[in-house]
């Protein structure tokens, strides 16, 4: 996988998107689970909502940061797809 494909991915996928307030999430946006001391809330760093650890503990690498960061399970899978449907 190509560094350029990811961040050709990361533009279509980032339309509009805005970076959700932590105060306004209670719930992981995947699973639903109730935030807690346990469960701790983590910005996907490319639709910007919050997930808890387990639906957001995968890394790639974004336009916005040359190491990989955190991205949800939803964004990891279309990140990955939509670069491995790229031919090279």
């Amino acid at each position: 996988m190509k560094i350029e494909d990811i961040k050709e991915a990361n533009k279509a996928l980032q339309g509009g998107q805005v970076w959700l307030k932590d105060k306004e999430a209670t719930h992981c946006k995947l699973c639903e689970k109730e935030f807690s001391i346990s469960r701790r809330k983590h910005h996907c760093r490319n639709c910007g909502e919050i997930f808890c650890n387990s639906c957001s503990d995968n890394e790639l690498p974004l336009p916005a940061s040359p190491k990989p960061v955190r991205v949800c399970d939803t964004c990891h899978a279309l990140l990955l797809q939509r670069c491995s449907s790229n031919p090279t």
